[in-house]
């Protein structure tokens, strides 16, 4: 055979034998089963069994986590100080202290400052303390303080506060809330609500409910509704109502109701006083005012004009004095 066919055969051998030899079904197995290191996850820890010291994204640390942004956080119990917003999605537990310009995690359980703010994904718990907000997308408990707004898209049990508004989006206010402009709740709210200009709830208000210009509830008022112009609600105020213009109980008014100019009720059962007392039901008490209306009088009406309908002629309106025993 010519020596240049057989070196040919030979160089062709030698290719096929070192080619790359597509993987056994075994040997995949065992290159897929080596620990795989986490995207991010780059620190330098003096650290014992996650006990220490760590600079940089340590997913689990027992003691002092220093880093410039954090994900995939696991868990810390200490101190975690973080310069910026973590990304996204927001992960890991803090017991302790977090802090930072916008630190964010799922929960902590402890103490979270943020130079911008503070946001969790589940819960925060004991103190939250936000230059311009503290979020939470679930629920907040403790005390949580903001420069602008106190927001949780669920609950809020405890005392939140807010230069601008607390609001809760979905669900119970449990405690104190204070907003410069507002205190929201969309579902009930039960202790003490103050508003700069309005306290408003989608569900009962149990408490005290002080707005600037209203307090609006479209549950129940059971309780005080103080509002510099009106105090509203479309079911019950059971308690004390104040409004610098109206009280106005869609369904029944039971207890001391006074307004600049008009307290207004299906059934009231009390005090009224205001310059136009208009009960488009019974009334059950007293009324005083300049114009006094009911359908139904059980009481005593004291005004310029009184109006009992149930009254016969010639008593059904009077002047000074009405009633109905």
């Amino acid at each position: 055979m010519h020596v240049g066919v057989r070196w040919a055969i030979v160089g062709v051998g030698l290719a096929v034998a070192l080619a790359p030899q597509p993987l056994s079904a075994q040997d995949t197995t065992v290159v897929d089963s080596l620990p795989r290191r986490k995207a991010g996850h780059f620190h330098l820890g003096l650290t014992v069994h996650d006990y220490g010291v760590s600079f940089g994204n340590a997913a689990r640390v027992s003691g002092i986590r220093l880093n410039v942004q954090d994900a995939e956080l696991e868990r810390v119990n200490g101190i975690n100080v973080t310069l910026w917003k973590p990304q996204d999605p927001m992960s890991g537990v803090v017991n302790g202290i977090q802090a930072g310009v916008l630190p964010g995690s799922e929960s902590v359980n402890g103490v979270a400052l943020g130079v911008a703010g503070v946001v969790t994904e589940r819960r925060q718990r004991w103190l939250s303390v936000g230059g311009l907000g503290v979020v939470s997308n679930r629920s907040m408990e403790g005390v949580a303080v903001s420069g602008l707004g106190t927001v949780a898209n669920r609950d809020i049990a405890g005392l939140a506060v807010a230069g601008l508004g607390t609001v809760a989006n979905r669900g119970e206010v449990a405690g104190v809330a204070l907003g410069g402009l507002a205190t929201v709740a969309n579902g009930r709210f039960s202790g003490v609500g103050v508003g700069g200009l309005a306290v408003v709830t989608n569900g009962a208000l149990r408490g005290v409910g002080v707005g600037g210009l209203a307090t609006v509830a479209n549950g129940s008022i059971a309780g005080a509704g103080i509002g510099g112009l009106a105090v509203v609600t479309d079911g019950r105020l059971t308690g004390l109502g104040i409004g610098g213009l109206a009280v106005v109980a869609d369904q029944e008014l039971r207890g001391l109701a006074i307004a600049g100019y008009s307290v207004d009720s299906h059934r009231i059962a009390g005090l009224s006083v205001s310059p136009y007392n208009h009960v488009r039901g019974p009334q059950y008490g007293l009324a005083i005012g300049v114009y006094n209306s009911t359908d139904e009088l059980h009481g005593v009406q004291i005004g310029l004009i009184n109006r009992a309908k149930n009254n016969r002629a010639p008593f059904k309106i009077l002047p000074i004095l009405n009633l109905h025993l």
